[in-house]
């Protein structure tokens, strides 16, 4: 297998293995970064200046190519701070189109921040909440919105994404798909969706940084929550004219240095492929699971082939275990991972996260089986 361990600094340095909680960077997306605050540190809403043209012009071509990668136009993107406030501004925007009694379907393996807007929203107007785990076998006529991760941060699940904006449309119910942990490895579209959110944090760019992107029929129907510089055409004591499009969305300075870092973080994916990606994540996967197995004691939750797979060792605290890993430069995470319904599902406190990514490689995982194998831990507790 190809090693792409090299384009990645922070990896000579420790082993790695807690990518669901942030991916690391490649060389190419750092000097990006760097690149900017080097050489074109100018706010794109300054484009009077042959650098703050050039910027804004760099920044819109940024905009496409990740528009291209997810199945949408570049009208269709708008930049954010993460994940967690993207869903928090579609969910604000889409409330709108709710009625006291609508259900909002939502998967229970959902992370919190897919999971606590929704819960208010729906105890503000009156709206019911339903939970599945598949999301196609609870879609009704009372449906009005579908929110759930395309691939989740413990538990992961195989969703029919087809079946279900099918079945969406059939009831005219909108479908939000949290991407973030998908988008590393799995293909991602716009067009199986009325919206989707991602963190650049999570795909190899660097953080501060997410995308909300709104299919462009559904964005013209939807106002703005958060509110700033850049987004007003006009403006007096009665009437605010906002910009058309995404522009009107993106309020105050954007974070031009991410943006520069996460074009360049789809360049550096492109040129591998996601396909290659996931290909290689699959047999290590597996190379970790069979290795996990023969571990006495253990209790594994995840299924083989599962590139985030949580697991416990019998008599032995989930945070003591990874305390003494990371304290041997093995990262890996303890807890229920920001999902609160994890414990209920699983009837235990707490777990142990191993999440691979495509740089990792036999060795990481090796080193992570002989501590475990070892119980090197027991010294620790």
């Amino acid at each position: 297998m190809t090693n792409f361990k090299n384009n990645f600094p922070f990896l000579n340095k420790v082993t790695y293995l807690d990518s669901a909680a942030m991916m690391q960077k490649p060389l190419s997306v750092i000097k990006k970064i760097s690149d900017f605050y080097l050489n074109s540190a100018i706010n794109i809403h300054s484009q009077n200046s042959k650098i703050g043209y050039e910027n804004s012009d760099k920044i819109g071509k940024i905009r496409e190519k990740i528009a291209r990668f997810i199945n949408a136009e570049s009208e269709e993107i708008i930049f954010n701070s993460g994940t967690t406030e993207a869903i928090n501004l579609f969910a604000n925007m889409i409330k709108k189109f709710l009625k006291k009694g609508d259900q909002i379907l939502l998967s229970p393996l959902n992370h919190s921040s897919n999971l606590i807007i929704w819960i208010k929203i729906a105890a503000k107007i009156g709206a019911e909440i339903i939970y599945s785990k598949k999301i196609i076998d609870k879609i009704s006529p009372k449906t009005k919105i579908i929110a759930f991760s395309q691939t989740n941060n413990s538990i992961l699940v195989n969703l029919n994404l087809v079946e279900i904006w099918k079945k969406a449309l059939k009831y005219h119910a909108f479908v939000f798909n949290d991407a973030t942990q998908a988008i590393n490895y799995q293909k991602v579209s716009l067009k199986l969706c009325h919206g989707l959110a991602f963190s650049s944090n999570k795909f190899y760019g660097p953080t501060g940084l997410g995308v909300l992107a709104i299919k462009k029929e559904l964005l013209n129907k939807l106002e703005p929550v958060k509110f700033g510089g850049g987004t007003v055409a006009e403006i007096n004591s009665k009437n605010i004219v906002y910009y058309n499009g995404y522009r009107k969305f993106e309020a105050g300075t954007l974070n031009l240095a991410a943006i520069w870092g996460l074009g360049a973080a789809v360049d550096f994916i492109n040129a591998i492929g996601i396909k290659k990606i996931a290909k290689k994540l699959q047999v290590l996967s597996i190379y970790l699971y069979e290795k996990l197995e023969k571990i006495e004691k253990i209790e594994i939750f995840s299924k083989k082939g599962n590139h985030i797979i949580i697991f416990n060792i019998k008599e032995f605290n989930a945070s003591d275990v990874v305390s003494y890993l990371g304290n041997n430069n093995i990262y890996v995470r303890s807890g229920t991972f920001c999902v609160p319904f994890l414990e209920k599902i699983l009837k235990k406190r707490s777990f142990i996260r191993v999440s691979l990514a495509f740089y990792n490689d036999f060795n990481d995982i090796d080193r992570l089986i002989s501590v475990l194998e070892k119980k090197e831990f027991l010294n620790f507790v």
